[in-house]
């Protein structure tokens, strides 16, 4: 994999799955390619289609393959997984850029607990 700067734009999200009794998500995305450096978005309050139009830059070095989003519903002193994906970044790779509803794999995979919109670029160095 080649050594280069990844842009990560995300956009938003449709149709999250409900994590709350009452009212809706306060989501937010943590994305990392290495789990020791993390980014995150804000947290948008009560909407399951939230917009975050947010901007995150990432150096790659060799051996960094895959990219991985969690979202989470932000709760008081507590937050619920509303769901995971990742993106082999050969699709970023191949074309230089990325732009698609990724979706929220269910454990079994057999549904989803909604999407979210991420645009990413990729510049080698």
């Amino acid at each position: 994999m080649p050594n280069g700067t990844l842009e990560v734009i995300i956009a938003g999200g449709r149709r999250l799955k409900d994590e709350d009794t009452f009212g809706k998500n306060d989501a937010y995305v943590e994305v990392y390619v290495d789990k020791k450096y993390k980014q995150k978005t804000t947290t948008v309050s009560n909407t399951n289609d939230p917009v975050w139009n947010e901007r995150f830059t990432f150096n790659l070095h060799h051996g960094d393959d895959t990219i991985h989003f969690d979202v989470y519903d932000d709760d008081v002193g507590d937050r619920d997984s509303i769901g995971k994906c990742k993106v082999k970044l050969k699709n970023v790779f191949d074309d230089g850029k990325f732009d698609e509803w990724v979706k929220l794999p269910t454990m079994l995979g057999l549904s989803s607990h909604g999407e979210i919109h991420v645009i990413m670029n990729f510049r080698p160095s």
